[in-house]
C-alpha cells in the first residue's frame, strides 16, 4: 500500500468497515526510536507475579473496595516542584536574583493542579506502608504535568491490574548454551517457546518523566539580567533537583535497583539519575503533554526488568504501553525458541546500515546482528522493501483489470513477507501492508477461509503493536463476508465472463 496508507482514513475503510482503532496510542508506525541502550548488567531482581487473566476482575473489585475504606491521608501525598524567586545571597548586589526550589505536599488525590505545573506523584496510588509483597503489580513514581495526572486518572478501567502469563515465559541473565556472539551478553531470554502474539510480560515502571527538561518560562522571563549560558546553567540545576525529588520517593529496595543499570554518561565510575534514565528509558507513546512542539511534551519510563532488553536490529519482541494498567506489555512478533535472547529495535531498523551506525553510537552500541555483519545485502533488502511491498493503488488496479491473474498481488505479498522475515523484520509496517494486502485479495475473491487465515496473522500483528482488544474483530468471519470488498473481484470476473460470452454468442449469430 502507500506508505502510511493503513493509517489514513482511506485505508482505514479499505480494510474494514468495522477497523479497530489502537487504544490511547499516538504510535505512527513500529519503527520509532526508542530512548534505550544495549548491555546493561542484570539486576537482581523478580519478574512480576504472574496473574490469572480471568481472576483480573474480581482482584479489582477486593482492591477498590479496600480502597474505597481509606482516607486520602493513608495514600502516598504528591508533591508540587515550586520555583520562588529572591535575592542571590551569594552575590553583593541586591538586584541579582535568583531561582530557589521548593517542595510543597498535597493530597494523592487533588487535580487542580496548573495545567502545565510539575508534580511529582505515585500512579496508581497507594498506601504509605505499601511493598512490593503486599502489591507485587508495582507502582510508578512520576514526575509530570497537571494535565497528565488527570489524563491518567481519567483513562477508562485505571488502575487494572497487570496482565500476566500464567508462567513465566522469560529470565534474566546469561544464555546456557553458546550464542552466535562472541559471548552471552546479560540480557532477557525466553524460558519457553514462544509464538507471534504472546504475551511474556506486563511492568509498571519505576519512574516516569518528560524526556526534555522542563522547568517552566521563569528563567527565561524573570532572570533577564542573566546570560543565555547563566539562565541555561539555573535550569539545569533546578531540574535536576527535581529529579533528585523524584528519585526520593523510590523505595530502598528500588533505588538499589536502579543504581545497577547501565549509564553511558557514568564518568569515573560515578552514575546519574539522568544519565540512567536517558540509556535505559523506553518512550511511553501513550503520554504526551499537547500543545508542546519537538518533542518537548513526551514523556519516557525506566523498568527494571524491561531495562536488561537488549538491542537488535532484527527484533524479536514489542512492545506496548497499556494506559489502563499503567504498564508496558511485551510480547512476541514472531516464534521465539527456547532459550533465545529477547531483543528489541532502539532505532529506525529500516535505516540503511551507516544510519543506524551513527544512532546506535549514541548508546555506545556496535551491533553484530546478520543485518549489520552483511550491511550491502540489507541496504539493498531496505530499499526493495519500498519498491516492492504492494500499493493501494496496485490493489485497486488488480480489482479491476480482471485480465490479470487472481494470485498476482498475493504471490507478491507473500514474496515481501519472506524477505521480510529472513530481515528479522516483523514489526515493520511493510510488513503489516503485505499481511493487509494479502487478506484484502481473499475479501475481493470471496475466499472466507484464507481471508481470515491472514486475518488472524494481522490482528496478532496488531496486538503486539496496540495492545489488548486491537485484534479481536479479525476472529469473526462476518468481518470478511459483510466487508465492502467481498466477492468485489470475483463479482466483476463473472461480469466479465458473462460480457465475453455474450459477444462470443453475437458473433455466432451474426456469422449465421
Amino acid at each position: 500500500m502507500k506508505r502510511g496508507f493503513l493509517n489514513s482514513a482511506k485505508g482505514k475503510q479499505a480494510i474494514s468497515t468495522q477497523a479497530p482503532q489502537a487504544p490511547g496510542v499516538r504510535e505512527t508506525n513500529g519503527d520509532q526510536p526508542p530512548l534505550h541502550p544495549t548491555e546493561s548488567s542484570p539486576a537482581s531482581v523478580s519478574a512480576p507475579v504472574a496473574s490469572n487473566e480471568n481472576d483480573i476482575n474480581e482482584k479489582e473489585k477486593e482492591t477498590k473496595s479496600k480502597q474505597s475504606e481509606k482516607s486520602p491521608d493513608d495514600y502516598k501525598k504528591d508533591q508540587r516542584i515550586v520555583h520562588h524567586l529572591g535575592p542571590n545571597p551569594d552575590s553583593p548586589e541586591k538586584d541579582i536574583w535568583t531561582a530557589n526550589q521548593l517542595v510543597e505536599d498535597a493530597p494523592s488525590d487533588m487535580l487542580d493542579y496548573e495545567l502545565h505545573e510539575l508534580i511529582c506523584t505515585t500512579q496508581p496510588a497507594q498506601l504509605t506502608n505499601a511493598t512490593r509483597e503486599t502489591n507485587p503489580d508495582g507502582w510508578t513514581e512520576c514526575l509530570l504535568t497537571g494535565l497528565m495526572k488527570q489524563t491518567i486518572l481519567e483513562t477508562p478501567l485505571f488502575p487494572q491490574q497487570l496482565s500476566q502469563p500464567n508462567h513465566s515465559r522469560h529470565r534474566v541473565g546469561e544464555a546456557s548454551h553458546k550464542s552466535t556472539t562472541l559471548k552471552p551478553l546479560p540480557g532477557l531470554y525466553a524460558t519457553k517457546e514462544l509464538d507471534m502474539g504472546d504475551l511474556i510480560l506486563s511492568e509498571r515502571p519505576v519512574l516516569i518523566m518528560p524526556v526534555m527538561m522542563r522547568v517552566g518560562e521563569i528563567f527565561y522571563q524573570t532572570l533577564s539580567q542573566l546570560t543565555q549560558r547563566e539562565r541555561l546553567d539555573v535550569a539545569r540545576n533546578q531540574w535536576q533537583k527535581a529529579l533528585e525529588t523524584l528519585f526520593a520517593r523510590l523505595s530502598k529496595e528500588d533505588q538499589e535497583e536502579f543504581w545497577k543499570l547501565r549509564d553511558v554518561q557514568e564518568k569515573d565510575g560515578k552514575k546519574s539519575i539522568d544519565g540512567i534514565v536517558k540509556t535505559n528509558g523506553f518512550a511511553i507513546l501513550g503520554l504526551a503533554d499537547p500543545g508542546l512542539k519537538d518533542n518537548l511534551g513526551a514523556y519516557t519510563g525506566v523498568c527494571l526488568v524491561l531495562s536488561q532488553l537488549n538491542h537488535s536490529c532484527r527484533p524479536n519482541v514489542e512492545r506496548y504501553w497499556d494506559m489502563p494498567s499503567f504498564s508496558m506489555q511485551l510480547r512476541a512478533t514472531r516464534r521465539i525458541a527456547e532459550d533465545e535472547e529477547l531483543t528489541v529495535s532502539f532505532i529506525n531498523q529500516l535505516e540503511p546500515y551507516t544510519v543506524r551506525k551513527k544512532d546506535l553510537s549514541l548508546f555506545n552500541i556496535v551491533c553484530s546482528c546478520q543485518s549489520c555483519k552483511k550491511p550491502k545485502i540489507g541496504d539493498m533488502r531496505r530499499k526493495q522493501f519500498l519498491k516492492g511491498t504492494p500499493t493501494s493503488d496496485d490493489f485497486t488496479y488488480w480489482i479491476k483489470e480482471v485480465s490479470l491473474p487472481r494470485d498476482q498481488l498475493i504471490k507478491r505479498a507473500l514474496v515481501q513477507i519472506s524477505l521480510l522475515e529472513d530481515d528479522g523484520l516483523e514489526n515493520s509496517t511493510y510488513y503489516q501492508e503485505c499481511l493487509t494486502t494479502i487478506m484484502l485479495c481473499y475479501v475481493a475473491l470471496g475466499d472466507a477461509k484464507m481471508a481470515m487465515r491472514w486475518g488472524k496473522k494481522l490482528g496478532k500483528w496488531e496486538l503486539c503493536k496496540f495492545g489488548p482488544g486491537s485484534g479481536d474483530d479479525y476472529e469473526r468471519s462476518e468481518r470478511y463476508t459483510k466487508h465492502q470488498l467481498w466477492k468485489l473481484r470475483a463479482n466483476a470476473e463473472n461480469t466479465y465472463r458473462a460480457t465475453a460470452h455474450a459477444m462470443k454468442e453475437k458473433m455466432k449469430d451474426d456469422d449465421e
